[in-house]
């Protein structure tokens, strides 16, 4: 019987590839059992047990008591080569409005040609086993330029059908007929941005994600994954519970805990990134004028894939390095697929005039009174020492002290995001992308905090009442600036250590830091 050939065992760096006589030699004698957890096939994500060779050849070898019975090697024979269909992506689902009672769930409809469609153009999303639930939306609701997110209620469901009346089955080249849903037995979200992970998606390191599941996560202690429910919701009999996980180490026990949800933990995760020629960006579409585009790979990347078929030509070979791709752009639209074994990251490639400009990158900032604060230089607080920012594309805000970074907070396109706690001496940069899109410096020095008397400071820090949080990664740099005071250090070391810090408490330090940085102390 031949061998499975998509097999891998974990190594200090992650899981490698390996043959039934590679691992032959590691183990010598008898049957290595799937339930040992040490070879996993790497085209459907679960672990396959190695054969004792009394009748056979050693070869690797999928269980009958596997949950799933989809592995491509099971389905199309071995050797199994063709890695992924690049037609057979999955639109974006995102979780939404997380509470500590609730949360609800919106599907992503990418840029397709729907100008010329009738006004009694309708599509349906129907979940699989949900008799008595359809979401239906016009025309009029879809953006005709970028993706259009649409709401599917607050129940998770494992499968959608997506379906269209007076419309074209070109549609299907952009909007599938099944949408994959939530995985009862646990599914990852991206807890910054709320899209579900693909299947094989990466995961990384310090990087938060929810993750659903139906009943109750019974934990084992683990010693590199960080695990805390943050809601329930029931739908009749079902609970569902929603915590937010995340793994603090690059080791074996991290990666297994990832995998058992088909998520691989890494530190080169999978990205495109368009670099020439010029080129508008948009959710999932790249907007060009020109026959070929050039296109950065990163991570582990099986196949660069085309629909329809376009020439691919890869550029570079260095591992250690992004890879760099000519792609023929044959169609005036241009799938554009990277993967392993499924298409992890994929985008439209759109060729028409460039006749437009992409979306300006503007924020809107304001105080909590709803008034617009303009950027500069000032010597006036906001109202409640806050700030609101709004912007329609991801990015971040970065809090500075002269030339030191005290704190970072992300901004999620569309959601408003309060800054609060601003004082004299610092500087909020608000950055998306590479660009510094607004900037304001808070010039006259705060007075209320005598900066030189540690005493005064550490009291004023540390008698506070009200809720904690979990410490920041800026008290490390607060920290390392604050060396000439030992006892406030001391007092750091230990809200560290602890991993919590009162609110009011750290406010107040970044004010005492910002002030005794203002002084040169």
């Amino acid at each position: 019987m031949a061998s499975l050939t998509h097999v891998c065992m974990w190594s200090d760096n992650g899981w490698k590839r390996i043959t039934a006589e590679q691992a032959a030699k590691l183990h010598p004698g008898g049957t290595v059992s799937a339930h040992s957890g040490l070879f996993m096939c790497e085209l459907c994500g679960q672990y396959v047990s190695l054969t004792d060779g009394a009748i056979q050849t050693r070869h690797f070898r999928h269980s009958a008591y596997e949950k799933s019975k989809n592995c491509p090697e099971r389905i199309y024979g071995t050797p199994y080569s063709s890695y992924f269909n690049p037609q057979k992506f999955q639109l974006p689902i995102r979780i939404t409005d997380v509470s500590s009672s609730s949360f609800r769930f919106e599907v992503g409809l990418i840029r397709a040609p729907i100008r010329s469609l009738s006004k009694d153009f309708r599509i349906e999303i129907k979940p699989k086993g949900g008799s008595d639930v359809l979401y239906v939306f016009a025309k009029e609701r879809l953006n005709c330029d970028n993706i259009t997110y649409l709401p599917i209620g607050e129940r998770p469901f494992e499968k959608y059908t997506l379906s269209f009346e007076n419309g074209s089955e070109k549609l299907r080249a952009f909007w599938p007929t099944e949408i994959n849903g939530v995985d009862p037995e646990g599914t990852l979200f991206e807890k910054s941005s709320g899209k579900k992970l693909t299947y094989d998606a990466d995961v990384e390191i310090e990087k938060e994600y929810y993750l659903l599941k139906r009943g109750y996560f019974y934990q084992r202690p683990y010693s590199s994954i960080q695990i805390q429910e943050i809601a329930q919701k029931q739908f009749g009999w079902e609970t569902w519970t929603l915590h937010v996980v995340s793994a603090s180490a690059f080791c074996e026990e991290a990666a297994r805990f990832f995998l058992d949800f088909h998520c691989r933990l890494t530190d080169h995760p999978v990205s495109l990134q368009p670099v020439w020629p010029l080129f508008i960006e948009g959710s999932y579409t790249i907007k060009h004028s020109q026959d070929s585009m050039y296109m950065l790979v990163k991570g582990n990347v099986a196949a660069v894939k085309t629909f329809p078929s376009a020439a691919v030509r890869q550029l570079s070979y260095n591992v250690s390095q992004p890879k760099l791709y000519e792609i023929l752009c044959s169609s005036r639209q241009q799938l554009i697929s990277a993967g392993r074994t499924q298409v992890l990251q994929y985008a439209y490639f759109w060729k028409e005039p460039l006749n437009q400009v992409g979306q300006f990158s503007e924020i809107i900032v304001t105080d909590l009174s709803g008034s617009k604060v303009l950027p500069g230089e000032t010597n006036t607080l906001p109202h409640d020492k806050s700030l609101l920012f709004k912007s329609p594309f991801d990015g971040e805000i970065i809090i500075f002290n002269k030339k030191h970074v005290v704190d970072k907070r992300k901004i999620v396109a569309d959601e408003p995001l309060e800054l609060d706690g601003l004082s004299y001496g610092v500087s909020v940069h608000a950055v998306i992308g590479l660009d510094v899109v607004w900037k304001i410096d808070f010039k006259k020095q705060q007075q209320d905090i005598i900066a030189n008397d540690e005493v005064k400071i550490l009291k004023h820090i540390s008698c506070v009442s009200g809720a904690s949080i979990s410490a920041p990664h800026s008290l490390r740099n607060i920290l390392a600036a604050m060396s000439r005071y030992p006892q406030i250090c001391q007092w750091i070391r230990k809200c560290i250590k602890e991993g919590t810090i009162k609110e009011q408490s750290y406010r107040r330090l970044q004010d005492a830091y910002c002030s005794i940085s203002k002084q040169g102390g």
